[in-house]
């Protein structure tokens, strides 16, 4: 087992606190009100959140996407009465975007292409973007947060939508998003009484499916072990102790080298209507 040195990870440190957003380093210092005061400006009149808070889009109109990443953070310091606050007003965006027909939500607004934004967000004349192929990504985690915080939800049938979305994701023979799973994991997470026999044989043979095991790929924009195993007390998606430690390894070599790894993608553009988005030369699934 590779430990990353005490040098290299305070380099790794010095260059979040000093590159990063506010977010971020009051992540990195499991800063709660840090966390809390970092969020603020990205959070609407609505309740939802937007203003680039999910930096492939700028779009400052609140989004589903970016709500879920702004509950990413607060789910963790709820006991705050400012998170809470700003917990509540976000399930009330949830419920009023709420998209009856599609029962859930899609994940941008069409106004996402007045501005700046990676082109896999676009939204198209079918009023859905390449992210929403994958119902579950962000609906799945949104339902999980509506049932966490179930006391706020007034509109929306919370157990029905759980009952859906355990029931799609059972559904599905194929697995053609990694980001969908990892919503589903997220929702898991949170609500572990939910990870039956049933959705735990279906994770493991989700992530078996998606999983990139090639050190040589990991350099690209792909699932690789710790995107599905992230910590210790982590679910059980059937990764094997080997997967995690060798993924680990990869990245300690990789940041003994060098103080920050540059994410491996761009903002690309395609005018081929149809041709699903690639990062870095590899097929992107949203």
């Amino acid at each position: 087992m590779k430990v990353l040195s005490r040098e290299r990870y305070q380099e790794a440190r010095r260059f979040i606190q000093s590159h990063g957003r506010d977010l971020e380093a009051a992540v990195l210092t499991e800063d709660a009100h840090g966390i809390i005061q970092a969020l603020a400006p990205y959070q609407n009149e609505d309740g939802g959140f937007g203003n680039g808070l999910e930096s492939d889009i700028r779009l400052p109109h609140s989004s589903a996407i970016a709500t879920s990443v702004a509950l990413q953070h607060l789910k963790e310091i709820d006991t705050y009465d400012q998170a809470d606050t700003m917990i509540q007003k976000a399930v009330v965006y949830l419920e009023r975007t709420f998209d009856q027909q599609r029962q859930g939500w899609f994940a941008v607004p069409p106004e996402v292409n007045d501005y700046p934004h990676a082109f896999w967000w676009s939204v198209h004349e079918n009023g859905q973007s390449w992210i929403d192929a994958n119902w579950g990504n962000p609906s799945a985690e949104l339902i999980g947060y509506l049932l966490r915080y179930r006391t706020y939800t007034e509109s929306l049938p919370v157990d029905q939508l759980i009952d859906q979305a355990i029931g799609h994701f059972l559904s599905l023979e194929a697995f053609e998003s990694e980001h969908e799973l990892y919503c589903y994991r997220r929702l898991f997470t949170m609500h572990p009484e939910l990870y039956s026999e049933p959705c735990r044989n279906q994770m493991k043979r989700a992530v078996e499916q998606v999983i990139v095991r090639n050190e040589e790929q990991w350099k690209n924009y792909v699932p690789f072990p710790l995107k599905f195993k992230p910590a210790p007390q982590s679910l059980d998606v059937g990764l094997t102790d080997q997967d995690v430690q060798q993924n680990l390894d990869y990245f300690v070599d990789a940041l003994e080298k060098e103080t920050h790894i540059t994410p491996p993608w761009t903002w690309q553009k395609t005018k081929m209507p149809g041709l699903r988005p690639k990062k870095n030369g590899k097929a992107f699934s949203p």
